[in-house]
């Protein structure tokens, strides 16, 4: 992953470590969500949206349909771990999301220790609902990763 938009430093914290002394494999889905956290702040920034439900976009709440992990390399309690996220493609009521997890003074200069990817679908909680794209959704998340529109076309099914 080159220039992710939003990179983060993660927490590793003792009780994320399993009986060998590496970080648990449940745990990397947590250090995903920190990273969709982050990447989503910057969306928001960008967009001009303050205001949030539950941690959430107004508008644009998501369920995770489905989510992949690789493990390339263990993580311990004392690395420097550093995570990003990048969108490859955006459909009309879902978007995928890739991540990465390096061990290092930098995401950029880190050991790859994990990468993975999640499918999100938007979804109306109280309508119990999937729903369609918010409007600035394609338009902000191109502008943050500096990328043109239709580069995001989903794949064929």
């Amino acid at each position: 992953m080159k220039n992710p938009p939003a990179p983060v430093r993660l927490e590793i914290r003792y009780a994320d470590l399993d009986p060998y002394g590496h970080v648990n494999n449940a745990v990397y889905l947590a250090y995903f969500e920190q990273v969709r956290f982050a990447y989503w702040n910057s969306l928001a920034d960008l967009a001009g949206i303050t205001e949030f439900e539950a941690g959430d976009v107004p508008g644009a709440r998501y369920v995770i349909a489905e989510t992949t992990l690789r493990f390339k390399a263990p993580i311990f309690f004392d690395h420097t771990l550093h995570g990003a996220a990048t969108i490859p493609w955006i459909g009309a009521r879902s978007y995928a999301m890739d991540f990465e997890l390096r061990n290092g003074e930098s995401f950029e200069g880190g050991e790859l220790a994990c990468e993975g990817s999640a499918a999100h679908v938007f979804f109306d909680p109280v309508e119990d609902a999937v729903r369609p794209r918010p409007d600035w959704f394609l338009t902000t998340v191109a502008a943050l990763e500096g990328r043109p529109e239709d580069d995001f076309t989903p794949p064929e099914r």
